[in-house]
């Protein structure tokens, strides 16, 4: 399934692909691409708005870490993590099927 997000080298990602993204200090991080519903719980609302916080289930691409489900982030120049990404194992098209039916 394609994300419509592309890497640094302008390569389609989609999900299922394995990303790699090396930080600043030198760290480099590998993510299983996926489409999932996670629930996030205390989210805070507008001001003034009632209750002050609230949960809710976000379903969408992520970028998942260690257990972590992980949504980019945007650098001080507005540049995504995923640009700055690069897929280094395409999932087969047998795996994504595997994936999508079991």
């Amino acid at each position: 399934m394609n994300t419509g997000l592309f890497d640094k080298n302008g390569t389609p990602i989609n999900v299922g692909d394995r990303t790699r993204l090396v930080l600043e200090d030198g760290e480099v991080r590998e993510f299983e691409v996926c489409f999932k519903t996670v629930q996030r719980t205390t989210i805070k609302t507008l001001r003034g708005f009632e209750p002050e916080s609230v949960d809710v289930s976000i379903t969408g691409i992520f970028f998942c870490w260690r257990g972590n489900d992980l949504l980019p982030c945007v650098d001080e120049n507005g540049v995504s993590d995923v640009e700055k990404m690069e897929v280094i194992k395409r999932m087969s098209g047998r795996e994504a099927v595997s994936r999508l039916f079991g």
